[in-house]
């Protein structure tokens, strides 16, 4: 074979990796993901695992129940889509190739196509955290800058169990990674401090040990009341409405360290 057939060979090579890396990226995602399942609140496309795919269902359709009937009633267009992927990698090229999100989490939501975008194994934590920020979004208007994050992060970590066809979930658990992260910073956080801030920032694992707290003062869901009617029962914040108490004098918030 002369040096100019072996070039030619090369180059055909080359188009023919271009063509099918445009034939891959021109598909859609309803043609990458052609199953299909459909529930109460959401429509689930996918590839492989339908009986993955059934149990994240069950749970997505359970959660937001739970959602309606303890903490806020989740008005929203549904049903949501979901786009569910076999891993990480292609989760990243789906979000990348479809919708120029270049750098997803391992979910992601997309309010311009009411849509949300994961893969198998990214937890049923992620699932319920993420799908609660369109659903915050569209019901607690006025949240806090904190509790942009710090309301779904909250949804992140829990414990529970089946009873029959019900959802037994308990909630207020700590998050281990999220503890570790804080570090030495943990013993010097400021509750008033996250409280007031006026941008959310970089602060996650900061701003869900507030709906941690108000949790476990058995006020998260009086919380979530007041921002849904916008009331703040005559404080300056809803978290001091939720507390019946303000950050000055002597009251409990004010002996708070």
């Amino acid at each position: 074979m002369t040096t100019r057939d072996k070039n030619a060979v090369v180059a055909v090579l080359l188009l023919l990796v271009v063509v099918l890396a445009l034939a891959r990226t021109s598909k859609t995602y309803s043609e990458q993901l052609p199953l299909r399942q459909q529930s109460k609140y959401f429509d689930f496309q996918f590839r492989q695992h339908p009986e993955k795919i059934q149990s994240l269902a069950r749970f997505a359709d359970a959660f937001i129940d739970i959602v309606n009937r303890d903490f806020f009633k989740a008005e929203f267009d549904y049903p949501i889509r979901v786009l569910v992927t076999e891993d990480f990698a292609k989760h990243r090229e789906l979000v990348s190739q479809q919708f120029g999100v270049t750098d997803p989490t391992m979910g992601v939501f997309l309010y311009k196509y009411n849509l949300f975008a994961t893969y198998e194994d990214s937890g049923l934590g992620t699932f319920a955290h993420e799908i609660m920020h369109p659903l915050v979004e569209r019901n607690l208007k006025d949240r806090p800058a904190w509790a942009i994050e710090g309301i779904p992060t909250f949804f992140e970590k829990f414990y529970g169990y089946w009873r029959a066809d019900e959802l037994v979930v308990n909630w207020g658990f700590q998050n281990p990674w999220r503890i570790k992260e804080l570090g030495t910073n943990l013993t010097r956080l400021d509750l008033h401090g996250i409280v007031a801030a006026t941008s959310g920032g970089e602060r996650e694992s900061e701003q869900r040990l507030v709906s941690v707290f108000l949790w476990e003062q058995g006020k998260l869901k009086q919380f979530l009341d007041f921002i849904k009617r916008r009331d703040k029962n005559g404080y300056d914040s809803y978290f001091e409405a939720a507390m019946h108490a303000d950050w000055t004098g002597d009251s409990a918030l004010a002996r708070l360290p």
